[in-house]
């Protein structure tokens, strides 16, 4: 039991990683903040929560917004009077060319991805360092170390979260709070299913993983329980990649290769 009588924070815990987050902290011991603007998906992640035994507060929150995040925090204290650990994860993505991106477009992207992710860290955090211990998780992704074209602000606003939980690792490390990002691969969730049912591009996206395989979001959960827990008590300022050894694999892919003579071609 990782977890055990801690209360864990998670925005964008209606779906996804975030709902996996969720359900594998509670499986841990943890009683769960369930932080989303969708209602009826933050409902449901705190039935799944109480089915592993363990309490959940749902919270309607947009992340933009300083006074919802502020009430989050609040209510959270007022219910469990405590808050151990959080993960910011909520996210939006706004395909788009670079030249055709939108400032609107870019906001709210930004809002959601960065602004928002230290708006819950400052916020929560404050009570952390008041308790002199806490640990702040933010989800990032391979897109913030490698250029993800096509998808507007994404790979920008990933970047920043992951120096984010290092700013925060180092600022009040000292305080008893520890920050460290997860950089996640690909992975099957409700914002990406829809490319993943056209077979050739599941096949695709597969075929750049090394283990041939994009990751199911309990896999992505697993690494910020344990960044929550006090097993990760010396892990700070620093990004834990979960993505299949994609971004090691780039040599992988590149063609026709002559090595003394012999062409080597690697295939996935």
């Amino acid at each position: 039991m990782l977890l055990e009588g801690k209360v864990i924070v998670v925005t964008g815990g209606a779906s996804g990683i975030g709902r996996a987050t969720c359900i594998g902290a509670a499986r841990e011991g943890a009683d769960i903040v369930v932080a989303d603007i969708d209602r009826l998906g933050a409902d449901a992640t705190a039935a799944m929560v109480r089915e592993a035994g363990r309490r959940a507060l749902v919270v309607e929150v947009d992340t933009r917004r300083k006074a919802d995040i502020d009430r989050m925090t609040s209510e959270a204290l007022k219910t469990f009077g405590k808050i151990d650990g959080l993960v910011c994860g909520a996210i939006k993505l706004s395909p788009s060319k670079l030249e055709e991106l939108s400032e609107e477009a870019w906001d709210g992207l930004m809002d959601v991805g960065l602004k928002g992710y230290f708006l819950c860290a400052q916020s929560v955090g404050r009570h952390m360092l008041e308790r002199g211990s806490g640990s702040i998780v933010t989800l990032a992704s391979v897109a913030a170390v490698q250029a993800y074209p096509l998808a507007g602000a994404y790979s920008i606003a990933k970047t920043g979260s992951v120096m984010l939980a290092k700013l925060i690792g180092v600022e009040w490390g000292s305080r008893g709070v520890r920050g460290n990002a997860v950089v996640a691969g690909q992975c099957r969730t409700p914002m990406t299913e829809a490319m993943f049912q056209d077979p050739e591009i599941a096949k695709g996206r597969a075929a750049v993983v090394p283990m041939n395989r994009v990751a199911l979001p309990h896999e992505i959960a697993d690494a910020c329980i344990f960044l929550l827990s006090d097993r990760a008590s010396y892990v700070n300022a620093s990004t834990v990649t979960v993505d299949g050894g994609q971004v090691e694999s780039k040599m992988m892919h590149t063609p026709g290769r002559n090595w003394g003579g012999k062409t080597i071609e690697y295939k996935s």
